[in-house]
């Protein structure tokens, strides 16, 4: 039987969760989208600016089909409708794309609330436009850089024996990672990243 003392040297896989709550997604989307416009162009190239966002909520969707809800509040900035306050809802569905190792957009549908049903019917159907050309290419995730900041710090740390359960340790190095599947949870996305490296563990202690 080939022995190896050095369970680095030896490639195996190891699945592991990576948590990423909505908050910090909303984060993101509050410094990309905060104080953009709601505009319409027209077949001239003229800029019209309808609403201004205020501000951006996300949570796990409850609607069928659709994984998570973006809230966006905006208020108006149209001569008819001026500084009056809104709601659109952004429903999105996700899927991953295993080969290029991204997270994105790949249906949706909205609704747009105010006080004035004349602005609703308005804002939606130009909303409609703003939120394919600006929240939906905005929530383009590309996973690999995020998770390639992470691998020197794990790395470094397992380099020494680290106890995952009384009297075992995990050891080792990781040298690649696909991202395998997503799950929408709660408050929070589970990332299930398969990394393959040399891994190995030190069994010190049985307690049955």
């Amino acid at each position: 039987m080939e022995q190896t003392g050095n369970p680095s040297q030896v490639l195996n896989f190891l699945r592991l969760p990576v948590k990423i709550d909505y908050k910090v997604i909303e984060t993101y989307l509050q410094k990309k989208l905060k104080g953009e416009y709601i505009s319409k162009t027209d077949k001239d190239g003229k800029v019209s600016n309808y609403a201004e966002i205020q501000s951006i909520a996300l949570e796990k969707s409850y609607k069928d089909g659709y994984d998570i809800a973006v809230q966006v509040k905006f208020k108006t900035l149209t001569t008819i409708f001026k500084n009056k306050e809104g709601v659109i809802e952004f429903y999105a569905a996700l899927e991953l794309d295993k080969a290029e190792q991204q997270l994105g957009v790949i249906d949706f549908t909205l609704n747009g609330t105010s006080n004035n049903w004349l602005f609703n019917n308005a804002i939606e159907s130009i909303a409609n436009t703003f939120m394919h050309d600006k929240i939906k290419n905005k929530m383009q995730f590309d996973l690999r850089p995020e998770i390639e900041k992470k691998l020197p710090s794990i790395n470094e740390k397992m380099e020494h024996p680290m106890e995952v359960s009384n009297g075992i340790y995990i050891s080792g190095n990781l040298r690649s990672f696909l991202v395998e599947n997503i799950q929408f949870m709660e408050s929070h996305m589970l990332i299930f990243v398969d990394f393959e490296g040399g891994i190995g563990l030190d069994i010190k202690k049985l307690d049955f």
